[in-house]
């Protein structure tokens, strides 16, 4: 598998403008679901540690959380489509443009399933829960693929990627295994996580698009 150099990265120059667009939906979005959920935390009777994420998708404040995975999965479809206009050709980078469109869909679906309880199977497990099982991967592959790409051109940036999936991995499966006292806590860190991925490379996007305005 030939490595991506920086010759590869650096030789789209095509659409700057949409380029800068994409990058800066990217940093937004990615930001929305923690703002979001500090709103939602401020008026909701949420604890910290121990109610999930999904507890503030829920109720008649449902709409704050619910906002802000709408507002993530736009950020990850412009990061999809910024990627698209950076393609050098490679597998590798079509992957990504995958992962990234995977993860908008399973995040909007999260965020307009409202069927949270049982399903009639004998697992017993929610559509809800069936579709935070297929964020898992994604968030490891992601940001693995990334780091692959970018460990000769940008080590500092693809560093960043693979602490990504690092922390990602930990604090995922501990948020699964822990019990309900601490497991939103978990969460919230295994997501606060996924920042190290989505946000420098929206903003090493910014800088591609801005350096040729």
């Amino acid at each position: 598998m030939r490595q991506v150099t920086a010759t590869d990265l650096d030789q789209q120059n095509t659409a700057p403008g949409l380029l800068l667009f994409c990058g800066l939906l990217g940093i937004l979005g990615s930001f929305a679901p923690t703002v979001t959920m500090l709103w939602a935390s401020v008026v909701t009777d949420h604890k910290f540690l121990a109610d999930t994420v999904s507890d503030l998708g829920r109720g008649p404040h449902r709409f704050i959380m619910d906002t802000g995975f709408y507002l993530n999965a736009a950020s990850l479809i412009a990061l999809a489509i910024g990627t698209t206009v950076l393609h050098p050709g490679f597998k590798r980078w079509s992957m990504i443009i995958l992962t990234f469109t995977f993860l908008a869909l399973t995040i909007v679906a999260i965020g307009i399933w409202d069927a949270f309880g049982q399903t009639s199977d004998a697992e017993g497990m929610s559509v809800h829960t069936r579709l935070t099982f297929a964020l898992g991967p994604l968030y490891v592959i992601g940001p693995l693929l990334m780091w692959s790409v970018f460990r000769a051109h940008a080590p500092r940036m693809a560093w960043a990627f693979a602490i990504s999936a690092a922390l990602w991995i930990v604090f995922a499966t501990a948020f699964k295994l822990a019990p309900d006292w601490i497991d939103g806590g978990l969460e919230k860190i295994a997501i606060a996580a996924t920042l190290l991925w989505t946000i420098p490379y929206a903003w090493w996007m910014v800088n591609r698009a801005r350096a040729n305005l």
